[in-house]
């Protein structure tokens, strides 16, 4: 009896020894497992701090660049205000430059256009024996343009008021065309001298002829016998610019010559 209660207990112990060993190894293996997840948390944690790390360096970046920016700005601010004063300074210099370029070429347009100091070519404007008649064309033969240049305007001897049309004849081959045809209005209280600028001058070339177109009155005199003019009786106008004329047209023949007090003016230059 005794005897199996001990072959029973040494088997209960046997069972509770065997037990006791599988818990054992649940142990280590919860202590392993428990083990790793704390070397994965590490690992986590250590990419988390470095990840922080790289945020905090890229954040002290972006505030060095902002303040990078900040600074550029500033010089920029400088830079720009500094350029316009300048660019003010050299506008302002450039403006007085300009007009005083601009007052020179007054100045010498003025002097060089000075009647007093330009070719006159043509007649005396002087009172003459003769004078009347309307609707005439004379054709000044006898004072070709002597050289190239420009024609500044036209001067007459006149009895009153009247118009004229101011036409330059240049010769192309054996005839004449007509390159520009000018309407001036001469306005007048008494008899006397007078001159017209033309608005732009006429530029000319030797041997260009100038020729006067009377619509009505012809109130400059002329004297008879004498001169080379050509004149002729024209109702209306029929030479208009780019018109030609035919060179027999300006030497008519059994015509009594006549001298009219009119010139032209300008700057020739002679060679």
């Amino acid at each position: 009896m005794r005897m199996t209660f001990l072959l029973m207990m040494i088997g209960i112990f046997s069972v509770g020894c065997a037990n006791c060993k599988n818990i054992q190894d649940q142990f280590d293996a919860c202590q392993k497992t428990l083990t790793d997840q704390d070397l994965i948390i590490k690992n986590k944690d250590s990419t988390i701090r470095q990840k922080d790390q790289d945020l905090k360096d890229k954040d002290d970046s972006i505030k060095k660049l902002e303040l990078q920016i900040v600074e550029l700005n500033r010089r920029l601010s400088i830079t720009s205000s500094e350029k316009g004063v300048n660019d003010d300074r050299i506008k302002n210099i450039s403006f007085l430059v300009r007009e005083y370029i601009k007052d020179q070429i007054r100045k010498n347009k003025d002097f060089l256009s000075a009647v007093e100091l330009e070719d006159f070519i043509g007649n005396e404007l002087i009172k003459r024996e003769y004078s009347g008649e309307a609707g005439l064309f004379i054709i000044d033969t006898a004072n070709p343009v002597p050289s190239d240049g420009q024609i500044n305007g036209v001067g007459g001897y006149f009895l009153g008021s009247t118009e004229v049309v101011v036409k330059l004849l240049r010769p192309m081959g054996k005839d004449y065309i007509v390159t520009e045809s000018k309407n001036l209005n001469f306005d007048l209280d008494k008899a006397g001298k007078s001159y017209i600028d033309f608005d732009n001058p006429l530029i000319v070339k030797k041997d260009d002829i100038m020729a006067f177109y009377f619509p009505k009155s012809v109130t400059v005199p002329y004297d008879s016998g004498f001169g080379v003019s050509t004149y002729s009786s024209l109702k209306e106008d029929k030479y208009e610019s780019g018109g030609k004329i035919a060179a027999e047209e300006l030497q008519a023949t059994n015509q009594v010559k006549r001298k009219y007090s009119l010139n032209y003016y300008g700057i020739f230059i002679q060679k």
